[in-house]
């Protein structure tokens, strides 16, 4: 990672304060929920699992600890996750001991104890998953992930593209334990062991000293979940809603938050495909977008979105679809025809927009069709196989 992005990443934590611990409330569970969800585009999992999960393990007045990036140094930090179907997770709920029992698992096989857990991906279920491990063990959460959003494969892990060793991966499902010690062999057995077992699962890996994870990680993405919750359950209009999103943003480690269409969903087509749930939609443009058509295409998440011969915004750039009366995030699952919807738009943090990370998260990784890219865009599409 370049010296000049953490650099950067760390003065403007400075610049904000987040400096010393805070704590999570059983109240901010709700709040982080909707923030994760938001922060998702459109994918990442049902929130409400993990928060129903926390919410019937939290006493009323328990809290969790969460730890800043400038207060890491030399602890133990255990990313952890939950992977697989949501869909299957809803009709057998987990127990919540699962994340506890990979996290065991994984101290007992790397023989170093977790001194604190952070989330891989932000944007839905697995911003509450970290928060599960750290109240259930006791420990702290670091408040910040790998990915800034939601992505559907591991590879696409920040931590996956650093000096981090992604080995030991321990997962567990409701019967079940997995470890895997060779790097190589670890999106496919993980995949293998998901749906073997009960289409999904819960696993630990890419242990780190606090200092290595700090370099690695998008720091401040709990604390800005949190806040985008609050944002969202205020009793306010929807443009101050937008008002106080543009400002939350300003003061995070992403770029600028815009408001880009305003439409009613006049078309939906989505299908399976490669265990994704895949699709389009055309929004019928309102109010100041009248006389406009917007397209989005989706893979589990917005990837794409389209005014033709206007803009367009692509991934890894979030691409969030919110109700227009509220502000509400809506998952690509729960899209329907008449929704009166916007768009939001929002730049990726820097650790994405390096050539790196653009290969393993950009369009062409993705293989969007060429009607939902800009010529320029579609032009440098690259031949190499399917990342599925």
């Amino acid at each position: 990672m370049s010296f000049f992005i953490f650099g950067t990443i760390f003065a403007l934590y400075l610049v904000r304060g987040e400096v010393v611990s805070w704590f999570i409330h059983k109240e901010d569970i709700a709040y982080i929920s909707a923030g994760a969800k938001f922060l998702s585009s459109g994918g990442g999992g049902d929130t409400k699992i993990a928060a129903y999960l926390l919410l019937s393990a939290m006493e009323e007045d328990d809290v969790i600890e969460v730890k800043t990036a400038v207060e890491m140094a030399d602890e133990w930090v255990v990313p952890v996750a939950a992977a697989g179907s949501t869909v299957l997770m809803k009709e057998d709920l987990p127990t919540g001991e699962e994340i506890v029992k990979a996290l065991k698992k994984y101290e007992a096989v790397s023989g170093r104890k977790a001194d604190a857990v952070i989330s891989m991906e932000i944007g839905g279920i697995n911003a509450l998953t970290p928060l599960l491990a750290a109240f259930k063990c006791h420990l702290p959460v670091i408040d910040g992930d790998g990915m800034g959003r939601s992505f559907p494969e591991l590879e696409m892990v920040h931590f996956y593209h650093t000096e981090i060793p992604v080995v030991p991966l321990t997962a567990r499902s409701k019967d079940e334990t997995l470890v895997i010690n060779e790097a190589k062999h670890v999106p496919r057995t993980l995949k293998e062991f998901m749906f073997q077992q009960d289409g999904y699962c819960h696993f630990a890996c890419f242990g780190a000293s606090g200092s290595r994870m700090r370099a690695a990680m998008i720091p401040g993405t709990l604390k800005l979940a949190l806040e985008i919750g609050k944002i969202l359950a205020q009793n306010a209009s929807i443009w101050m809603k937008i008002k106080q999103l543009r400002h939350a943003f300003f003061q995070s480690v992403y770029g600028e938050m815009e408001l880009a269409f305003v439409g009613k969903i006049r078309a939906i087509n989505r299908w399976f495909e490669a265990e994704m749930l895949v699709g389009t939609l055309e929004l019928a443009g309102q109010m100041e977008y009248h006389k406009k058509r917007a397209k989005l295409y989706f893979q589990n998440e917005f990837l794409s979105f389209q005014v033709p011969d206007t803009c367009q915004c692509i991934t890894p750039d979030l691409i969030i679809l919110v109700h227009y009366e509220t502000g509400l995030p809506i998952a690509v699952s729960e899209l329907r025809e008449g929704m009166m919807a916007m768009v939001l738009t929002v730049k990726a943090p820097g650790l994405y927009q390096t050539k790196k990370m653009l290969a393993q998260t950009g369009p062409e990784m993705f293989r969007i069709p060429n009607q939902f890219l800009q010529k320029e865009t579609a032009g440098r599409r690259q031949q190499g196989e399917n990342w599925h």
